[in-house]
């Protein structure tokens, strides 16, 4: 039995010190308690007493396991009165909890009583309310009905008094002040209405409507003087009598009439000015940006402002019903000064130009835009005009906001509804874009009068710009112009006296930019640019010329300021059909009635001259930079209105691109034509080669010290083609371009070389004509005909060498990767070939056959040099291909 089981039964024989005692407590584990901080404490002077005991006994466990036994026996005790106290702890609470609920049921039943009783009380109430409402309702019925009777019988006797010829009584009831005024006001009207439905009573009728007529005179009178003389106390007083009498139709009339804004004089002075006065030049002219609105209107506008925002107060102080009183103010401003205004503006600007028309009609309708929004901000926001309620007469439903928009559209509506503005826009279109067509079209016609090719497309073409554009704009004026041709010295638009007539802010911005785009890069085409006058410019030395960049970009911006104003005076449901509309005009005349006419006239010359020119390359540079700022413009000034439209992006996108497929098939039409001519002369130059070039005398070799005739021509004519595609195409077009000429060039010398035989004398000449067409190709800067024409240089070195030194040349370089029958065809026209007998040194042929080598070893050799070299294996690949293959063409689609 362990000591801890001896001492439950009686005293310890050993006891806890006084500190462990006091660390067996409650309190002591409350919190975060550390076993080990617990286990240190109560083993510390068991730890102290063993120091001081460690010289003179072994260590002891005995103490520590008695004082463990202990403590943990005092825990075991500690642990079952705490238990006691929470078993203790949870009956009570749950007694408590027991008697909560109670508590609470008995409180929810109290409360449901409560409840019961608040509605029982609340339904007696509502009863009690409504048989009050039914007794105030019949109370009310009853008073009515008595008021009726006595206002009936009032009417009566007052019907009965007009029918004796007796007005006195209702005569001093108009005396007795502002209350007498309102009243009889008040009777007066309902004495007419009596009097229009008895119609046999004549006397009584008349009798009243004249009292009615003194009645409206008389207080109409009242109402002028007051407003006369500034007193709106007295204006509201007779401004309230009248809408009572009659809805007030006769003193707002009185009001609006007689108002300082409509009777002015000054007003009047400023229309007839404005009648007899001249329109804006620059209206007229599209090479600058539309200016301001006319100041005569802006004038008006400030005017209407300040006049509207001073009787808004003025109106809301003096009528019952401010809001139809200045609906009805706002109505007359529209009608008499505003409509007037704009009719004259428009009909002025309309005799210059349709562009003067139409940029009139746009910055009248932003400024009018404007101003409706500052009035509607007036009657609103500031004056707060509304109507108190209805009445019958002058009030409608419609408030100043609803009246200004109404007011708007009504404008606007005769220039704007159906399809006019719409029509208005592509004439002024045509008129504007045909003037600048019609001179690259009118040089284009008498470019080809010599010529028996056909014109009817552009005889057509000038016929459809003529039907929209001023014959004298389709005659640029010229020494051989007779006198008695129309000029547009006898328009009144300024814009075509500038165009034909030198405008100097025209030449400047035209002429100058011209020069400077020529001088820069080339203007709009790229070539060789010369400043012309106008809208052309001359694009290379055979004096073909284009419209510039800048009559270009003068298209675009005029046609960009046409979709600012369809974005200002088209409703937004209509907006993108709109533009689709506008840029199919854009397209027609970027497209077929320029660029289609020029790239078609190209390929027509280059189907008709041997030698090709370079026209075509600034026709085709021309139509990339065309197309580049036609997609520019698409993304810029198009897409962004219509992109919100499905069906009308979707067709504005498919116009786009068949434009821009059509002419990238043309232009690609173009390059494909000039490289076939390019391909013929080229063929045409080496056929002048004559057959003993290459077995010159000495003379002839000094002669020919530059390189044979031949020779000189395709180097001269390469760099021409060379330089002018170099000032066109750009990029991989036009690498694609040199690679296919030198491509070919490279094919024609090889089979040219075969023709001719050579002297050891004429091989200096091989290799200078060789070495020329090197030079020549290398100024293009491709690698891949580098390598070519390193090839062709080393094969032109068969002719120069010494048959004893031939064997060593030819398993050196390219020449070592090919077959030596290869080159049979070459060391055959070397005048020394039988006489040196080459070919048994080289073992090329036999005596009686035509191969000297298996046909292994042939495949072999041959193989292992296509391997080396791809770029003859590419020229073997094309050798018997035309090389304007599909991959070509799609390299200048890209």
């Amino acid at each position: 039995m362990s000591a801890s089981s001896r001492s439950r039964g009686g005293a310890r024989l050993f006891d806890l010190s006084s500190d462990v005692k006091k660390l067996l407590t409650i309190d002591t584990f409350k919190g975060n308690v550390s076993t080990d901080d617990f286990m240190e404490k109560i083993s510390s002077d068991l730890v102290s007493q063993l120091k001081d005991q460690a010289g003179a006994a072994a260590f002891d466990p005995k103490p520590f396991v008695r004082t463990f036994e202990n403590v943990l026996e005092e825990l075991v005790q500690l642990r079952t009165r705490v238990q006691e106290q929470c078993d203790e702890l949870e009956n009570s609470t749950q007694i408590v909890e027991h008697q909560y609920k109670q508590d609470i049921a008995d409180m929810q039943s109290a409360f449901e009583d409560v409840y019961r009783s608040y509605d029982s009380l609340e339904s007696h109430i509502g009863d009690v309310g409504n048989t009050a409402i039914r007794i105030g309702e019949q109370l009310e019925t009853i008073d009515k009905q008595r008021s009726r009777a006595s206002e009936s019988r009032d009417i009566i006797e007052y019907f009965m008094e007009f029918q004796e010829g007796n007005s006195e009584r209702l005569s001093l009831l108009c005396e007795g002040g502002d209350e007498g005024q309102l009243k009889a006001a008040i009777i007066c009207r309902r004495l007419n209405a009596v009097a229009k439905e008895v119609d046999n009573d004549v006397k009584a009728r008349i009798g009243i409507e004249k009292f009615c007529e003194s009645f409206e005179k008389e207080m109409l009178e009242d109402f002028d003087r007051a407003y006369k003389e500034g007193d709106p106390r007295v204006m509201a007083h007779r401004a309230k009598v009248l809408f009572e009498f009659n809805g007030g139709a006769s003193c707002v009339q009185t009001y609006v009439n007689q108002h300082e804004f409509f009777i002015s004089n000054k007003k009047i002075e400023e229309m007839e000015e404005l009648r007899r006065s001249e329109d804006n030049f620059d209206l007229s002219n599209p090479n600058i940006p539309p200016p301001e609105v006319d100041t005569s209107l802006v004038k008006l506008y400030d005017d209407i402002r300040i006049t509207v925002r001073k009787e808004a107060n003025i109106i809301s102080a003096v009528f019952p019903q401010p809001a139809t009183v200045m609906q009805v103010f706002l109505q007359r401003i529209f009608a008499q000064s505003i409509l007037n205004h704009v009719e004259l503006l428009l009909s002025r600007a309309e005799r210059y130009s349709h562009l003067a028309y139409l940029r009139t009609l746009a910055s009248t309708h932003a400024e009018t835009k404007r101003l409706i929004d500052n009035l509607k901000f007036y009657c609103d926001k500031e004056a707060k005009l509304t109507d108190a309620a209805d009445a019958s007469g002058l009030l409608t439903s419609a408030s100043p906001e609803e009246a200004l928009d109404r007011c708007m559209g009504d404008l606007f509506v005769p220039y704007t509804e159906a399809d006019r503005y719409l029509t208005r826009e592509k004439q002024a279109l045509n008129e504007l874009f045909g003037r600048i067509i019609a001179e690259f079209l009118n040089y284009m016609q008498e470019r080809k009068k010599n010529s028996a090719r056909n014109q009817s497309v552009l005889t057509r073409t000038l016929n459809q710009i003529s039907a929209s554009t001023s014959g004298a704009m389709l005659y640029p004026t010229s020494p051989s112009t007779p006198s008695d041709q129309p000029a547009a010295a006898t328009s009144t638009n300024p814009f075509e006296r500038g165009f034909d007539g030198g405008s100097p802010g025209f030449t400047e911005n035209g002429g100058r930019n011209a020069a400077a785009g020529g001088a820069g890069n080339g203007g709009m085409m790229g070539g060789v640019a010369a400043a012309d006058s106008g809208n052309l410019i001359t694009v290379d030395d055979d004096g073909f010329k284009l419209l510039s960049r800048d009559a270009i970009m003068r298209m675009l911006n005029i046609h960009a300021e046409a979709i600012v104003r369809c974005m200002e005076l088209s409703d937004t449901q209509d907006l993108p059909t709109s533009i689709l509309f506008l840029y199919s005009v854009l397209l027609d005349f970027i497209g077929t009635k320029y660029l289609d006419i020029a790239l078609d006239d190209v390929i027509e010359e280059l189907g008709s001259k041997a030698e090709p020119d370079t026209s075509c390359f600034a026709v085709v540079s021309t139509t990339t930079k065309v197309m580049q700022l036609m997609q520019k413009h698409f993304q810029t000034a198009v897409l962004p209105l219509v992109v919100g439209t499905p069906s009308v992006h979707r067709n504005v996108l498919g116009s786009k691109n068949k434009f821009m497929a059509a002419l990238e098939n043309k232009a690609n039409d173009v390059l494909r034509k000039e490289l076939e001519s390019i391909t013929s002369w080229l063929k045409e130059l080496l056929s002048l080669q004559k057959r003993n070039d290459f077995r010159p005398k000495d003379e002839d070799v000094i002669m020919m010290s530059m390189g044979t005739q031949p020779c000189v021509q395709t180097v001269d004519f390469i760099t021409r083609i060379y330089r002018a595609a170099c000032k066109s195409l750009q990029g991989k077009n036009l690498e694609t371009f040199l690679f296919n000429i030198g491509q070919k060039l490279h094919l024609m010398l090889l089979d040219h070389f075969k023709k001719f035989y050579v002297t050891p004398t004429g091989g200096l000449l091989v290799s200078k004509d060789i070495s020329k067409y090197e030079e020549v190709i290398q100024m293009f800067k491709i690698p891949a005909l580098n390598d070519l024409f390193e090839m062709l240089r080393q094969l032109g070195n068969i002719f120069l060498v010494k048959p004893e030194i031939l064997r060593s040349i030819l398993s050196e370089g390219y020449l070592a990767r090919l077959d030596p029958s290869m080159l049979y065809p070459y060391l055959e026209k070397r005048v020394d070939f039988k006489s040196a007998k080459l070919d048994r040194i080289l073992g090329v042929v036999d005596e009686n056959a035509a191969t000297a080598a298996p046909a292994d070893s042939k495949a072999q050799r041959r193989s292992l040099f296509v391997n080396e070299n791809t770029v003859l294996k590419e020229m073997r690949k094309n050798y018997n291909r035309d090389f304007l293959n599909q991959e070509f063409i799609a390299a200048f689609k890209s």
